[in-house]
């Protein structure tokens, strides 16, 4: 007998493949284990900097296109001395208005927000790629790798492979956003939280989302 997170699963992962049949779709976060500084550093980013960067980025997306929220895993500075395992929230775009920006739209974020990549696939669930978004080894600053077509496995997971490389979503949790367009004062208000320093962070004031609250041990 199925248990009520397989089913969950399941029903999240049959929508997620509606969507890539039907719109381009991308995958992205803003989380990071470190950032680089101006003389090259490496400075860590805390969890909870880490639950700000990912609701400005949140909130910057929503403003275009409907989220859903996973589990995402894989392997961050790939290739080189510094890869290791990464589990963080990451937001499943869905381009529903069929603008055609949403590659240039995450590509750019993920340079905002300095990830190795971003992927991206095209409506028809096909010709899916990963897009170099920093300077890290793997896959390289806006160096596209072709993945194709995306992998559903056994319940529970998607994934993507490039290269004996995983890139796997488990644990898929019904948390949509719709796009939001709100009043005027309304964003004027988002667009201060969203250029406000991610460094910088009030849990009791912000507009900040940690899912492992809400959902449990299912996220980071």
């Amino acid at each position: 007998m199925k248990d009520y997170r397989q089913v969950v699963n399941e029903s999240s992962l049959s929508r997620m493949r509606q969507h890539m049949m039907e719109h381009d779709t991308a995958m992205i976060t803003a989380f990071r284990g470190y950032i680089k500084d101006e003389n090259g550093e490496q400075v860590t980013v805390t969890r909870k900097q880490n639950l700000k960067r990912n609701s400005q980025l949140k909130a910057d997306l929503s403003r275009k296109y409907n989220i859903t929220v996973v589990q995402g895993k894989y392997i961050e500075d790939y290739g080189s001395a510094d890869a290791k395992e990464v589990g963080e929230v990451t937001f499943f775009v869905v381009d529903h208005n069929d603008t055609g920006n949403l590659e240039k739209d995450v590509m750019q974020a993920g340079i905002d927000w300095y990830q190795d990549s971003v992927l991206f696939i095209e409506k028809g669930a096909k010709n899916g790629r990963l897009i170099g978004t920093n300077d890290s080894e793997f896959p390289g600053f806006k160096k596209v790798i072709k993945v194709g077509n995306p992998v559903f496995g056994k319940s529970g997971e998607f994934m993507t492979k490039m290269k004996g490389r995983p890139f796997v979503f488990e644990e898929v949790v019904i948390t949509e956003h719709k796009s939001q367009k709100l009043s005027r004062m309304g964003e004027w208000a988002r667009s201060a939280f969203i250029k406000s320093d991610w460094s910088e962070v009030d849990l009791s004031t912000e507009p900040i989302i940690d899912y492992k609250q809400d959902f449990g041990d299912r996220f980071v």
